[in-house]
């Protein structure tokens, strides 16, 4: 397929996502609850949790100069607006935000001076730079209202860090008066602006942040586990693929770690913006290391080098992001890298498709974890530029993303190992096919000279080291020349190839059956002695009677054979060895062919012989 066919499916692939994008933040718009009718927030008993966002009401100032005092006067009230929805989500913004709601006590439960578990003021975003709330009485015309403060607390204190009290999500109300209070809150941050208040008890409080820890730990679980697999599989692999995996999971999980508020929660006494740097240049570091381990395991320079041009241009973009994060300012650092955060994933998947289509297999499962990851990817920067109300589904789907496509890749890293696997399997079996080539007779399939020569020096040592029996047969077919003269060259392959399989149906399998030379053949009989040797003559002799050859009719023949037999004797050399079974293979000729001689064990060259007779122990010497 030419590139520009691929282009054009891929930028339709494209279109039909985004259209799917839009398709869902429809759903998410019309799913997301609306404002309620009441205008006050009642709390009671009966509930340990309120959700504010139905009651809310929200004013922007942009110049960040307007007081409490300015906002609470009757003449500001014009000025907010109503939320409609449980969140708020102005996007990436540098202005300052004030937000109102009413509550009231209900009457029928106990008076604020009773009550002994106080409600908390969760906001549910913690990257505000600055957070103030104020409580507001509502009072006679004419009289100026009274304004309470209303400190937030952290939860979590960081190791050795005091309890901050100016800066955090949680704040306890006061103790509530009689009749309707307005609580007031002035919210700006440097990067976006997320809020999802909730009005709770401690206990209810307690219950939701056990829920996002177990969610936690299951996320930062499942990419412990991949890190650790998989760093385990580069120090037995060395495959540099495997690093730039395991560094992409450890800054992506240091990235969400971040974004979960657990780093200055638990470990860094940091503001906010410093935070949220320490973030993005995780995210940098992330998708660094995911286009580098792009590049290696998909080898694009040679797959291809047209995407790998298009990887390093990204990886320079995102490494110019990264020297500009100490310095640039929270709001433009967001927007650059939600244009980055969006194109990453579809290049990768270009990328993967390429791949994939031209033969590389492991792609397949890039293609659907990318696919998933730049999915996810899209919907949470939607959300950051405020296309997608602020939930939960949305503000998590790249986390959610970010662990799918971790494990996909896994897949992918295994597939890859199970393609080298069977590359190295294909590689032996063609390495030992080729060894088997080498020492190989085509003709006749048995082993040749060159094999039978590395053998018998290998069991004879291993004869004399263990002291066990070997024994040598030699064979050769009788009036070969004469055969060949008479019936051509072509039936005398084919004699010779028949009496190649049958001598190897006949042997035992620890046996060596060779093609010596010409129409001579030998067989190493590793334990064998000359009974041994006797039993083989016999079968095979058996073998050829079924075989005629020549060209039908009353012009076919059998074909003999002539067989010397040398059993080895201690510490004799190879020649030695051969040479008697030589001399008894000629002695069967001299006999008259069709016939086995057997060596003497004596000095003397001295031999008998079995002539198409049962085996013995009392055969005759000659």
């Amino acid at each position: 397929m030419s590139l520009s066919v691929f282009t054009s499916r891929y930028t339709a692939f494209l279109a039909r996502l985004f259209v799917t994008c839009w398709f869902l933040a429809a759903i998410f718009v019309v799913l997301s609850p609306v404002s309620s009718a009441a205008s006050r927030l009642c709390l009671d008993d009966l509930r340990e949790r309120h959700e504010v966002g139905p009651y809310l009401e929200i004013l922007e100032d942009p110049s960040g100069k307007r007081t409490i005092e300015d906002i609470a006067a009757p003449a500001a009230g014009a000025a907010f607006s109503p939320v409609s929805a449980l969140t708020v989500n102005r996007g990436v913004s540098n202005s300052v935000y004030w937000v109102r709601f009413s509550l009231v006590q209900s009457p029928d439960n106990l008076s604020a001076a009773t009550r002994k578990i106080p409600w908390l003021l969760d906001i549910g975003w913690p990257f505000f730079t600055n957070a103030q709330a104020y409580m507001v009485s509502d009072s006679a015309s004419g009289v100026r209202p009274k304004v309470v403060p209303v400190l937030f607390y952290r939860v979590f204190r960081p190791i050795g860090s005091p309890l901050s009290k100016e800066r955090g999500l949680l704040a306890r109300l006061p103790e509530l008066p009689a009749g309707d209070q307005k609580i007031y809150l002035r919210l700006h941050s440097d990067s976006v602006f997320f809020l999802h208040p909730v009005v709770c008890t401690v206990k209810s409080y307690l219950e939701g942040t056990t829920l996002r820890m177990l969610w936690y730990g299951a996320y930062f679980g499942i990419l412990l586990a991949l890190l650790l697999y998989n760093l385990f599989l580069y120090f037995c692999l060395h495959d540099r693929s495997y690093l730039w995996y395991v560094a992409s999971i450890a800054a992506i999980g240091a990235y969400f770690a971040g974004v979960d508020r657990l780093t200055f929660e638990f470990l860094l006494a940091w503001w906010p913006t410093d935070v949220l740097r320490i973030n993005l240049t995780t995210l940098s570091a992330s998708l660094i290391f995911l286009l580098w381990f792009a590049r290696t395991f998909m080898q694009t320079w040679e797959r291809a080098p047209q995407m790998d041009r298009l990887i390093k241009g990204l990886l320079f973009g995102l490494l110019g992001m990264l020297l500009l994060v100490p310095w640039a300012r929270i709001s433009f650092l967001n927007q650059c890298y939600v244009l980055l955060g969006i194109l990453t994933p579809f290049v990768l998947v270009a990328t993967a498709l390429l791949c994939w289509r031209r033969g590389y297999r492991p792609a397949r499962f890039l293609v659907l974890s990318w696919t998933l990851y730049g999915f996810c990817g899209l919907v949470y920067a939607l959300t950051f530029l405020g296309w997608l109300p602020f939930n939960y589904v949305s503000f998590h789907s790249f986390q959610i993303g970010s662990a799918l496509e971790a494990i996909l890749l896994s897949f992918a890293l295994a597939d890859r190992i199970n393609l080298l696997r069977q590359e190295r399997e294909q590689l032996s079996h063609s390495e030992r096919r080729h060894k088997e080539l080498a020492v190989t007779d085509s003709l006749t399939g048995l082993y040749n000279r060159r094999y039978f020569d590395a053998q018998i020096d290998l069991n004879i040592e291993s004869a004399d080291r263990l002291r066990q029996n070997l024994t040598l047969m030699m064979l050769d077919v009788d009036n070969f020349k004469a055969f060949n003269d008479r019936y051509g060259h072509q039936e005398g392959d084919r004699a010779l190839a028949i009496l190649g399989k049958s001598i190897s149906s006949c042997v035992r399998g620890k046996d060596v059956p060779c093609r010596y030379g010409g129409e001579e053949f030998t067989i190493i009989l590793p334990g064998g002695q000359n009974s041994t040797a006797v039993e083989i003559y016999e079968r095979i002799n058996k073998e050829l009677l079924t075989h005629s050859f020549g060209c039908g009719g009353g012009d076919s023949t059998y074909v003999t054979m002539s067989i010397g037999v040398a059993e080895h004797l201690p510490g004799e050399p190879a020649d030695s060895l051969v040479r008697r079974a030589d001399q008894a293979l000629y002695e069967a000729k001299a006999r008259g062919r069709n016939q086995i001689v057997i060596a003497s064990r004596e000095p003397e060259a001295v031999f008998f012989s079995c002539i198409d007779t049962p085996s013995t122990d009392t055969q005759p010497h000659l």
